[in-house]
């Protein structure tokens, strides 16, 4: 093959990954301002400048897009490897139970990034494609924090004390995400607030009510 004919084809995938690229970001604040159901295909086209065939040429469909932009925000936001490397870490639980709050907030609050608002907007308009995203990305890194805290407590799998303690533990992040910042609101001067100050809290508020539930269900020794 010539060393021309090489050129052309290392240029023509860097184009079409760039391409990728632009349509993914641009789709991504689109979605983050409408929604799932009112962003349209030819809306994407036309706000990244490409063909209106580019959609279904990259992705496959729509919706073969929006599964990419979903898939972007849990790497974005918290990725699974980054997540399971705190949880199979040998630090202390309470340690790791710090780490994924504080990995959940700096998160939350940056609102530069779409990621934040389509997931918030997924969340509270869920599309069809939630529970493929819940099954394969959602549900690994609730696994891991439920581990964390089965190591905190003692609690076992079957115990309704854990599933209750894990959503005590995503709930307050959940609300920091789903509330808009922009909107006043009695928790909004929270988003002030450094996230270390944040997560320090929230860790001490957790570990508190872990040490509490785990003495109630009648689990020996202290949360470690």
């Amino acid at each position: 093959m010539a060393v021309s004919s090489v050129r052309s084809g290392r240029a023509s995938r860097s184009d079409g990954d760039a391409t990728v690229r632009h349509i993914v970001a641009q789709a991504g604040a689109l979605f983050a301002e409408r929604g799932y159901a009112d962003t349209t295909s030819k809306a994407i086209c036309e706000a990244a400048g490409v063909n209106m065939a580019a959609v279904n040429y990259h992705f496959g469909s729509r919706d073969g897009l929006y599964l990419v932009l979903l898939k972007e925000v849990h790497r974005e936001v918290m990725s699974l490897d980054f997540v399971r490397q705190i949880g199979h870490s040998a630090a202390p639980p309470s340690d790791k139970l710090y780490l994924l709050i504080e990995g959940l907030l700096r998160a939350t609050y940056d609102a530069k990034s779409w990621h934040i608002r389509l997931w918030a907007r997924e969340l509270l308009a869920p599309s069809p494609l939630l529970s493929q995203i819940m099954e394969e990305d959602t549900l690994p890194k609730f696994e891991v924090l439920r581990d964390v805290i089965m190591e905190l407590t003692g609690m076992q799998v079957a115990d309704p004390q854990l599933l209750r303690s894990v959503l005590s533990v995503i709930g307050p992040v959940m609300m920091l995400l789903i509330l808009d910042r922009r909107i006043a609101t009695p928790i909004q001067p929270l988003y002030s607030h450094s996230v270390e100050d944040m997560a320090r809290h929230m860790h001490t508020f957790t570990i508190a009510g872990l040490q509490a539930i785990a003495q109630q269900a009648g689990y020996p020794g202290p949360v470690a």
